[in-house]
């Protein structure tokens, strides 16, 4: 009951206040608050939109700032996070001009929530189609921006190679286990071109390959300095490909048939995938043991290996 009141009351009296005040500088209030990083990266394509194409200055309300320093879209940058009277605060104010990057079918079922949104949309438009700001969504481009001296900084930390790729043993288990291949398949990978420097990243935790060096456990600013320098990366659909295409980095992404193609795809994808004979492409269930089986019979390392090599030169 009181939080209801509490509810009206900002409703009826905060809410008009801000909404004048957003509209005379013409500002819009956006807020993220949630675990998954790749959420955040594909996050700030649909900020790039609203700053450069909409003339809108953002206010962004965020748990993992750290993706958005030095941002030049953001004219505000404000770190929060959920359970806070922020949060509180914002949510009791969506609108126009206040905004949740979330999709509105989150949380629904044992299905992704793409299962419910227009079918082939990027998955930031699927977290974003519901803004009033008739967003076109045609030409996505995530960023991350490094300033010389973090650069400088992370050079000289990391002491990398002239020349590296990047691979990573592991899709996150979290969410799905659907997304996954196989670990032998990144080891025969690594074992096939091995005249390439290759560097696993992801977590301590995960399965280590062989014949590699190790970043584990990166901070995400010094994971974006590693991807930057990068000469490629081989990786599943997830936070490593939404990261890369700030980079425009050529990925190689080992496709399973969960998601469309069309969900997370960028102009620097090489995506691989046998999704014609994948039965249940797309599958959309977060638990599902025939997709899991479906994918190993018909996504073998030969397979992969091919197309990798056909690919591996501009």
């Amino acid at each position: 009951m009181i939080k209801k009141i509490v509810v009206l009351t900002i409703n009826y009296s905060l809410k008009p206040l801000f909404y004048i005040m957003l509209k005379l500088f013409n500002t819009v209030v956006i807020f993220r608050f949630g675990n998954s990083l790749g959420d955040q990266v594909y996050m700030s394509s649909v900020l790039r939109e609203i700053n450069i194409k909409k003339k809108k200055n953002i206010i962004l309300f965020t748990n993992f700032d750290q993706f958005y320093k030095n941002n030049p879209r953001i004219k505000i940058l404000i770190k929060s996070t959920h359970g806070t009277i922020v949060s509180f605060l914002l949510n009791s104010m969506t609108g126009k001009m206040i905004m949740n990057f979330n999709s509105i079918h989150s949380n629904k079922s044992n299905k992704h929530f793409l299962y419910y949104h227009k079918k082939n949309i990027h998955i930031a438009q699927a977290m974003s189609e519901h803004f009033s700001l008739d967003l076109d969504y045609n030409d996505l481009k995530n960023e991350l921006f490094l300033t010389e001296k973090e650069k400088k900084y992370f050079s000289a930390k990391m002491a990398l190679p002239e020349k590296y790729s990047l691979i990573h043993s592991q899709s996150k288990q979290s969410f799905t286990k659907n997304k996954e291949w196989k670990r032998e398949g990144m080891q025969d990978i690594i074992n096939h071109f091995n005249n390439i420097n290759w560097i696993q990243i992801g977590k301590s935790e995960e399965p280590k390959l062989k014949n590699c060096n190790f970043f584990f456990d990166l901070p995400l600013r010094e994971l974006a300095f590693l991807i930057s320098k990068c000469d490629f990366i081989v990786c599943y659909e997830g936070f490593f490909n939404h990261l890369a295409s700030c980079f425009n980095k050529k990925t190689f992404l080992i496709h399973t048939g969960f998601l469309p193609i069309q969900s997370f795809k960028y102009s620097n994808n090489i995506i691989i995938h046998n999704n014609n004979k994948i039965r249940c492409h797309p599958c959309y269930d977060l638990i599902c043991d025939e997709h899991q089986e479906n994918v190993k019979q018909n996504i073998n390392s030969e397979f992969v290996l091919k197309k990798i090599k056909n690919n591996l030169n501009p």
